[in-house]
């Protein structure tokens, strides 16, 4: 294991849990609604070294620096006091942005009838992306169906590197 105890093996896999994400979902939904925003996302997410738990709020007509603020410090502090802040490095509040990354059932039916951009892989591993409004989600299948020109394209999610409104 190149130098990794079994205990820190063990807190790497503690910290790959998606639970983390649906415990923080569960505990900040109060405050957002409060707020009247939408909750979009809770990422849990390594980058580098560094295990990072973003919530991605959302409103009509979007938000602005002063709302993500506003609610920053109510979910720190819910935050703080759950048992899986162990596993966070860092905690960012904001808003998903207008290319909002698309990962999840409620995110493609939310998205039906707009613009995307898909990010595939192409046989030599060099990435390309296919644009098109989002015709259809299939969550039985696990595929999302877009339009462009008349013409409907059937891609299956999980062979996807990323999906993204394209607004």
């Amino acid at each position: 294991m190149c130098g990794v105890t079994a205990k820190k093996e063990a807190a790497y896999t503690a910290k790959k849990d998606n639970s983390v994400e649906e415990r923080a979902r569960a505990a900040v939904m109060p405050v957002i609604e409060k707020n009247g925003l939408t909750l979009w996302d809770v990422c849990f997410e390594k980058e580098g070294a560094m295990w990072y738990l973003r919530v991605l709020v959302d409103k009509e007509g979007g938000l602005d620096s002063d709302e993500c603020e506003l609610i920053s410090k109510p979910i720190n502090e819910i935050l703080d006091k759950q048992e899986l802040i162990k596993s966070v490095d860092i905690l960012e509040v904001g808003s998903p942005g207008l290319t909002k990354k698309l990962r999840k059932p409620e995110h493609f039916r939310a998205c039906i009838g707009e613009p995307v951009r898909v990010t595939r892989r192409g046989d030599k591993g060099k990435e390309y992306s296919v644009y098109g409004i989002l015709a259809a989600y299939d969550e039985e299948k696990g595929t999302i169906t877009l339009e462009d020109k008349n013409e409907k394209t059937e891609l299956v999610i999980s062979e996807c590197v990323k999906i993204n409104s394209d607004l």
